[in-house]
């Protein structure tokens, strides 16, 4: 048994479980502390979940995007529904998930880099991707696109599959394969998805057009039809609602007046992807950024040809890849928001790792493995982490979780088990995080729930730094909504106002 077990202490594994640690503590302390953000979002996918789970009721479509008239697809719903009945409903049981799932990129990466071309290439793959300020940055966030890294990383070890094998018997299958995960990232985010979508295509037929047959295009439609079934009912049902939106929303023209030609925005664009490139390699460092950036042109002009068929036909891929984003979010000429490019991380950070794997390949010295540890602490930043630990616990915002369990705790110690009802402002308009909380926390702590006939009332004020006179208008047409007998401030900038008819 105990031989069998052997391999679990080897060398690469102790490694590979260290960065695992510190991949672990730079995602899972601000869950444990309820220090993630409750937001808008969170809030109305949780009232979706609870829909699911207690309902049954559900969803053929996801949330609103910020596209007119255009909704995600529910696979996001369909997938944090396990957790949620785990969790029996707790936030904090999907922060967990989220944080797992950014823990699960970091695991994948060192097998997929592993099976690529060996320990080394995984290992560079997995630290980097450990200690990067964007994937630890996806990680804390409930939000559908966040988890788009670990299945981009997905159809990597796919595409090695597809590139690794020339049987027609069994090819077909990774095709079919390679259409879900590709869907299920269009149903994440749907500019990201798409532009993948594209950039994948490109590649194999770029690659090797020769794997490409009937059947293995059928497979491939298959698996995208199979996570696109919910939505294609959904249309069906709704006149193509959704397509004729997506399409009109591509030939509306610019959302952004401030660029006028398509080579300032094509400038416009290398300046976001070189940003967040340095986000995620240089802890946003641009003279760090530059040099890593001039050493992946150096090394690939110089090794690139003599490296094995799998690793240049993967480098080619991610290169293609940002290329069709690049290419696409120019002549695509809208605001380009964060989320469009979410998992462009991975072959930032796959291409570098590649890279540094060819140096030592062909200069096998001590220093490139010092170098990847001194690029692994500069991002790790351990000072400053340090630093971190003694600080008190962060205060945060009124979008913090735990900030938003603080006053739904003074609500129901101020009614003192007498019924009460609540109004909330927040900037958003939509009070679905206390919806949620008054729904679930409140009678799982409090064994009851508001009532809307009472004359009890309490008014949670949310801060609107953004438009603070919004909230002057708001009380103001509601200064006859009861006496107000008592108004509390907190630290996080919410004001409770209890009021009495």
């Amino acid at each position: 048994m105990l031989k069998k077990l052997s391999f679990l202490i080897k060398k690469e594994y102790l490694i590979l479980y260290f960065i695992i640690f510190i991949g672990a503590i730079l995602r899972l302390p601000g869950i444990f502390t309820n220090s993630f953000a409750f937001t808008y979002d969170v809030g109305r996918d949780m009232l979706a979940l609870w829909d699911i789970v207690y309902v049954h009721k559900i969803p053929l479509i996801g949330a609103t995007t910020g596209l007119p008239g255009v909704f995600y697809g529910p696979w996001w719903y369909y997938l944090l529904s396990i957790p949620f009945l785990f969790s029996f409903g707790d936030p904090q049981g999907i922060a967990l998930t989220m944080s797992l799932f950014g823990i699960a990129t970091i695991i994948m990466a060192y097998f997929v880099g592993k099976r690529i071309s060996g320990v080394f290439l995984g290992l560079c793959f997995s630290g980097l991707i450990a200690v990067s300020s964007d994937f630890i940055s996806l990680s804390s966030q409930i939000w559908n696109p966040n988890i788009a890294p670990l299945f981009v990383i997905f159809i990597i070890f796919i595409l090695v599959k597809i590139y690794s094998f020339d049987n027609a018997k069994i090819i077909h299958r990774y095709f079919f394969i390679l259409g879900i995960l590709l869907a299920l990232n269009i149903d994440f985010e749907i500019v990201f998805g798409v532009l993948l979508l594209i950039g994948v295509i490109a590649s194999l037929i770029w690659i090797n057009y020769k794997i490409i047959s009937l059947r293995s295009m059928l497979a491939f439609s298959l698996g995208v039809v199979l996570i696109f079934s919910p939505r294609i009912i959904f249309e069906l049902r709704h006149q193509f609602l959704m397509t004729k939106s997506f399409i009109a929303f591509l030939i509306s023209g610019n959302s952004s007046n401030s660029l006028s030609s398509i080579m300032e925005i094509f400038v416009n664009r290398l300046s976001i992807f070189f940003n967040l490139f340095n986000f995620t390699l240089s802890k946003g460092s641009k003279s760090l950024g530059l040099i890593f950036l001039f050493f992946i042109i150096f090394t690939l002009f110089l090794f690139y040809k003599n490296s094995n068929s799998l690793i240049k036909k993967l480098i080619t891929t991610s290169l293609i890849i940002i290329g069709t984003f690049l290419i696409g979010t120019t002549f695509f000429s809208h605001d380009i928001w964060p989320h469009y490019l979410v998992g462009l991380p991975v072959f930032y950070t796959f291409i570098f790792s590649c890279c540094l794997y060819l140096v030592f390949k062909r200069h096998s010295t001590i220093l490139i493995p010092l170098a990847v540890i001194i690029i692994f602490l500069v991002n790790l930043n351990p000072i400053a982490l340090i630093k971190d630990i003694n600080k008190p616990m962060w205060k945060g915002d009124a979008s913090v979780y735990r900030n938003q369990l603080e006053i739904i705790d003074y609500v129901y110690s101020q009614s003192k088990g007498k019924s009460f009802k609540y109004v909330v402002y927040t900037p958003p308009v939509h009070d679905y995080p206390y919806r949620y909380l008054f729904k679930w926390y409140g009678p799982k702590k409090y064994h009851y729930l508001p009532s809307d006939n009472s004359n009890l009332a309490y008014f949670i004020l949310e801060p609107d730094l953004q438009y603070p006179s919004r909230l002057v208008d708001w009380l103001k047409s509601r200064e006859k909504d009861g006496k107000i007998i008592k108004t509390e401030r907190f630290k996080s900038g919410i004001i409770v106002q209890t009021r009495i008819n």
